[in-house]
């Protein structure tokens, strides 16, 4: 959104700004030379007419402000025995790492005083810059001090500026100013011009009339060519089929007429003909070709980002060593083949515990088979092999080395997941997914996930003991770790953690005097001092959640 006197713009370069450092190390140090390059910097700029009503009208206050319209200083104060002041706000929808102000105006005495300071909430405020000169003036402050790296990043701030005379009050005040932002961009998320013909649309929400200014800059290179389009799809075939949706996409380089090498690939896929936009990030990407192989790659890192039976349409365009773009190639086509994501899982309590049931899905081959991954963690990924996570800054030392979490293999629906008796690994979790395989060992994505009452008690005690020996209980419940996520703490917006876990708290709501229990751990233990039938009931409730009960009646001989 832009005011009169505002303008952005976007860029592909960088000036070496970029917010953001993690122990110490920055964009470059801790995520090396490939990431440094993929990050840009624009400009942000308002440069008001001091004395329009479009900018007075929208100070964040102002105070003693009097106008010329045709002499200097045109913005100056009203009343000389006081003094007057502005504020302006700016709000951006990028990270803003640095940037400059600059003052332009009249001091007619070193008595007068004109300053300018920066706040972030409109409390405390830092000084900027305070002219120095006499007569009329021109100075620029640099604002990357306040707009560090390693602190919060931020995406607006106000300016205010202070104007106190020693004399006459229409001998001090500004003629212009000028406050300009560097920002932060990501180059792939910018709107591009592409080698050949581009057609722009500009349009915009403001009513009546305007005056808009759109430069388009660019280097034009003739010392080089840029490389051919990619004339062949190797897999899959245009207007071919796919099997599964975790496959690899090839294509033959394209010749370069200068004979440098293929250094990168712009791959893209969409469900838009005209490719107009991409799917998902995931379909958008930069592929560094391998040295010396023959065809050009690209594998989604998942199963399930797309649909089977459902036609998507891609191509790529190549960057030679010299740094120039290629035109797209044509537009290819496909269908993926296999099952569809289940649907409609639903946990339905059986006996003592619950089973697991869900459907296939209409759309995509009829499945053979199934497979089961139970999880407390919430929004959890599925997957057959240890793994690792970024846990952040988490406080509680959790490992960033997670196990797997399969629970089963069947061919057909309902399993049981929850209970005394289930001994099946990763079973007795809060949360579960289910991925479809079909005849062909093609695999869908995961459905989303079921959620599992809690908490409840799924464990079974020995229910017998002996005078004088030690009887010992161990309950389990089920129960939430919570899911990763970033928080906002003080200066720190990357707090990330498992945030929301669910601590159980036990009690014995029944039991002879001879129990005991932990109540962060649950183990009841105590040594029956007589023989005879005595009745226990064990409680877990977590906070904001509700209580379970579990009641036995303990055999002491």
């Amino acid at each position: 959104t832009l005011r009169p006197g505002e303008s952005i713009e976007w860029r592909w370069d960088h000036r070496e700004k970029a917010h953001g450092i993690w122990e110490g190390k920055s964009l470059l140090t801790g995520w090396g030379e490939t990431a440094w390059a993929r990050h840009g910097n624009g400009y942000w700029r308002y440069e008001p007419n001091l004395i329009r009503r479009s900018f007075l009208g929208n100070l964040v206050s102002q105070e003693n402000l009097a106008t010329f319209t045709s002499r200097s200083p045109r913005l100056h104060l009203g009343d000389p025995g006081r003094p007057a002041q502005f504020t302006v706000e700016i709000r951006t929808p990028y990270a803003i790492v640095g940037g400059r102000v600059k003052l332009r105006g009249l001091r007619a005495s070193g008595e007068d005083r004109i300053a300018a300071s920066l706040s972030f909430d409109g409390k405390e405020w830092t000084p900027v810059t305070e002219v120095g000169e006499t007569g009329a003036f021109e100075t620029t402050a640099d604002l990357d001090p306040f707009f560090p790296p390693e602190k919060r990043a931020r995406y607006a701030c106000m300016l205010r500026v202070e104007i106190q005379a020693a004399g006459a009050a229409d001998r001090v005040g500004l003629d212009g100013l000028l406050i300009e932002n560097d920002l932060q961009m990501a180059p792939l998320s910018l709107p591009a011009l592409m080698l050949g013909t581009n057609r722009i649309t500009y349009s915009d929400q403001s009513p009546g009339p305007r005056r808009v200014r759109i430069t388009h800059s660019w280097a034009e290179r003739s010392s080089s060519r840029p490389p051919a389009a990619s004339a062949v799809p190797v897999y899959p075939k245009d207007g071919g089929e796919a099997e599964g949706t975790k496959l690899t996409f090839e294509w033959q380089p394209p010749t370069d007429p200068d004979g440098d090498a293929i250094a990168d690939y712009h791959f893209q896929l969409s469900n838009r003909a005209d490719m107009r936009w991409a799917l998902s990030p995931n379909f958008d990407r930069l592929i560094a070709r391998t040295p010396n192989r023959g065809t050009a790659t690209y594998s989604p890192p998942y199963a399930g980002l797309l649909n089977p039976d459902q036609t998507y349409y891609w191509h790529v365009r190549a960057r030679d060593a010299k740094g120039l773009w290629g035109p797209w190639s044509a537009t290819w086509s496909f269908t993926p083949r296999g099952p569809g994501v289940p649907e409609s899982l639903e946990l339905q309590p059986v006996g003592n515990g619950y089973t697991l049931h869900w459907q296939a899905n209409a759309r995509g081959r009829r499945p053979t088979a199934y497979r089961v991954y139970g999880s407390d963690e919430k929004g959890f990924s599925i997957s057959d092999e240890p793994y690792k996570v970024n846990v952040g800054n988490q406080k509680d030392g959790r490992s960033p080395d997670f196990p797997s979490n399969f629970v089963a293999e069947v061919t057909n629906t309902p399993l049981a997941v929850i209970g005394p008796e289930v001994m099946l690994t990763n079973a007795n979790r809060a949360f579960y997914r289910v991925v479809a395989v079909d005849g062909k060992g093609n695999r869908s994505g995961p459905s989303d996930y079921v959620a599992a009452p809690r908490p409840l008690i799924y464990t079974g005690p020995l229910l017998t003991g002996k005078v004088g020996e030690v009887w010992e209980y161990r309950p389990a419940t089920i129960r939430s770790i919570g899911d990763l996520r970033c928080r906002t703490i003080g200066q720190n917006e990357y707090s990330a953690a498992f945030w929301s876990e669910e601590k159980p708290e036990w009690s014995l709501a029944e039991a002879p005097e001879w129990l005991t229990i932990d109540a962060a751990s649950g183990v009841i233990r105590g040594t029956p001092p007589t023989p005879g039938e005595y009745r226990v009931t064990i409680r877990v409730a977590i906070p904001e959640r509700g209580q379970c009960d579990q009641t036995l009646v303990l055999q002491v001989l």
